[in-house]
């Protein structure tokens, strides 16, 4: 009996012994990537160690044996690989950002140059409230250059201006931003519209890419698409909207497998949630009045103008519990284009990541009825035509 409890101690100090050294070691290699600056320590970062020391005692007591020293390894080896990587060095990096008027864009334009970056700000009036703002905001290295995504000549002009003052770096970065939305059922959004949205959004996207994707190889640098959270999941109203999105997806992930070869990184940022210019109410309404005045009569009869506008109300009513807070988008555009390990997806906003992680999971009915309690669809109101 004595022998018995004399091998179960020499078991325990064994065992010990290998829980502390791989403790021990774990700990050695996080020290050192946050002391060479390859991670900065965050909310993922500290929840992710604190598994880690939580999973030892577990191990030990639990599952015991080697199986336990195993799975303790095993899980110190993946925790280590997801923990967020840190920044390359920012400054005299040159990037160009399309939309930079208001919102996303324009936040980032002078983030982005108050870190020491070169920003090419594209903006749609060059001479607009917003283009006026960064000149008297950020420092002389940031340049304006007027960029309409679709306009043809206007792509080619600020290519042209923008890569004669690159030399030979090539560029670093381009965050693909500008964007509109619409709002209304399929059925009421006007061919015109569709066209629009998918210009802005999706063509206008592919063609300023194509234009600096050569300069973006030579650089070996970073491609930020600016997707939602829309782009993987659709809902009544926005089908315009996601259309577009879902095209940036598809383009993001085929371009991103394209250009491992030139070890080009390509970044998709989904945000949900947040409050930018574009929702303003005189916006809303402009885009309301936009709709109605394109549709066809026979649509016009059949839905009736007070079901679009009970739509757009719907709309409007949620927009003030929108976040205000531009950063956490802005600090994955900057993540996307400057963390040494990109990843391929930034959901930003709350709920975000955990609707674009079970939404594909559920079975299509479920999915339908969820989307239909938080879209902006009309309940309390039929179309004209069902009305009679």
């Amino acid at each position: 009996m004595a022998d018995e409890h004399e091998i179960l101690d020499d078991d325990f100090l064994f065992y010990s012994l290998l829980y502390s050294s791989i403790t021990i070691v774990f700990a050695m290699a996080v020290l050192s990537r946050f002391l060479t600056n390859e991670f900065r320590f965050g909310f993922r970062s500290l929840l992710s160690l604190a598994i880690v020391f939580l999973g030892e005692p577990t191990c030990h007591f639990m599952v015991k044996g080697a199986s336990g020293v195993f799975i303790f390894g095993v899980g110190c080896l993946f925790v280590y690989s997801i923990l967020p990587a840190g920044h390359l060095p920012a400054k005299d990096k040159n990037v160009v950002i399309t939309g930079c008027d208001s919102g996303f864009g324009h936040a980032l334009a002078v983030k982005l140059d108050s870190i020491g970056m070169k920003v090419f700000a594209g903006c749609l009036f060059q001479e607009g409230p917003g283009a006026i703002a960064l000149r008297n905001t950020c420092s002389s290295k940031l340049q304006i250059v007027q960029l309409d995504v679709t306009d043809d000549q206007q792509i080619s002009e600020a290519t042209e201006l923008v890569t004669e003052q690159l030399g030979g770096e090539g560029l670093w970065g381009l965050v693909n931003n500008a964007g509109i939305w619409h709002l209304s059922e399929v059925e009421m959004t006007p061919e015109k519209i569709w066209r629009q949205v998918l210009e802005v959004n999706l063509f206008g996207m592919i063609k300023v890419t194509k234009a600096f994707l050569p300069f973006i190889r030579q650089a070996k640098g970073r491609v930020v698409n600016m997707s939602s959270v829309s782009g993987r999941i659709a809902m009544e109203g926005m089908a315009a909207y996601s259309v577009s999105k879902h095209g940036i997806e598809a383009y993001s992930d085929a371009l991103r497998q394209e250009m491992v070869k030139w070890k080009v990184g390509v970044s998709v940022i989904q945000p949900a949630g947040f409050l930018t210019d574009s929702l303003q109410s005189s916006v809303i309404q402009s885009k309301r009045e936009n709709c109605w005045q394109h549709l066809d009569d026979d649509t016009k009869n059949t839905y009736g103008e007070e079901y679009l506008k009970q739509l757009y109300v719907n709309f409007e009513s949620n927009v003030p519990r929108y976040s205000r807070d531009l950063t956490p988008v802005v600090r994955a555009i900057r993540a996307g284009l400057l963390s040494k390990r990109p990843l391929e997806r930034y959901p930003v906003g709350l709920g975000a990541g955990s609707m674009l992680s079970f939404f594909p999971m559920l079975p299509v009915f479920l999915a339908d009825k969820i989307c239909s309690g938080i879209s902006f669809s009309v309940r309390d109101q039929n179309p004209a035509a069902m009305q009679l």
